[in-house]
């Protein structure tokens, strides 16, 4: 599960000490606190991740397993899952989308476009959406990762269908729209493996034409 940038959640720089932290909390919880705003999921689901962080930086023994992890995410290459609302999570998916249908899918490296795709619809930003209880938005999230998925290949599609497990079992119709797409992957992937023995069969046949029009 990709790690969290809590720094970035309670707006501090990295490596802020205690004073901060707790300074950055309670300014933040009095802001976002539900009593102050109201009912508000977008605010409610912010509130429980400045907690949240808080909960982590806050505690020495948390603080230093987290830092951990922050470091090991950095050093293997990976971005840090910065918090983002539900609402500007769909955003982020409708943009990727519109950048992905712009490109050339037999140019494209299909691994580069795999770990874009998975990166983008990462488990916590899934979880974030799951949290909403908002049946709507899943679906507009499953069918825009279909459409993505799209372009992948196989292997790629298949992987993508297990990483939305979770959110696929409470759409009925979006299960079948994702086994229809896996379905016709695995048509292009035979009619793939077959496009080598057709050519060899048809660089035969036109062989044997030119020896026998050169009889």
């Amino acid at each position: 599960m990709p790690v969290k940038d809590y720094y970035a959640t309670l707006r501090i720089p990295p490596g802020a000490d205690a004073f901060v932290i707790k300074k950055a909390f309670r300014s933040l919880a009095m802001e976002y606190h539900p009593d102050k705003r109201g009912e508000n999921a977008e605010n409610d689901h912010y509130f429980r991740e400045i907690k949240e962080a808080y909960g982590v930086l806050s505690d020495p023994q948390l603080r230093e397993e987290y830092l951990y992890q922050r470091w090991l995410e950095k050093s293997l290459g990976h971005q840090l899952d910065t918090f983002l609302q539900p609402a500007q999570i769909l955003q982020l998916f409708i943009k990727a989308e519109q950048y992905i249908a712009t490109t050339d899918g037999f140019r494209t490296d299909k691994m580069i476009l795999f770990n874009q795709v998975l990166n983008l619809f990462s488990i916590a930003r899934l979880e974030a959406l799951l949290s909403e209880n908002n049946p709507a938005m899943e679906a507009t999230t499953l069918q825009m990762a279909k459409r993505m998925s799209a372009h992948l290949n196989l292997e790629g599609c298949l992987f993508m269908a297990d990483h939305f497990k979770k959110m696929l079992k409470n759409h009925p119709l979006e299960v079948k729209a994702w086994e229809k797409l896996l379905t016709k992957k695995k048509q292009e992937q035979r009619m793939e493996q077959l496009k080598i023995p057709l050519v060899l069969v048809l660089t035969m046949l036109i062989c044997f034409l030119i020896f026998l029009l050169g009889k």
